[in-house]
């Protein structure tokens, strides 16, 4: 499970810094990261959802726009 680091913490001896994402595997002791959770050190990440803004835009390409001409110097 993933994990979002809130406050500087060292975890298993390494140093993590605010905004870090830490990967839990055999590496991390359960009651480290239920700890850490208690004292609101890290938090469960949450993958950002993409989405596809595109549906119902033409793949036409956009008209060519008209520009006014420059003003001459007298």
């Amino acid at each position: 499970m993933k994990y979002q680091v809130m406050k500087r913490c060292v975890i298993q001896g390494s140093t993590w810094n605010v905004g870090d994402v830490v990967e839990t595997g055999k590496d991390f002791h359960e009651a480290d990261v239920k700890g850490l959770m208690g004292i609101g050190r890290i938090v469960p990440f949450n993958e950002p959802v993409v989405e596809d803004r595109s549906i119902g835009l033409d793949d036409k390409p956009m008209p060519k726009r008209s520009t006014r001409a420059k003003r001459r110097a007298d």
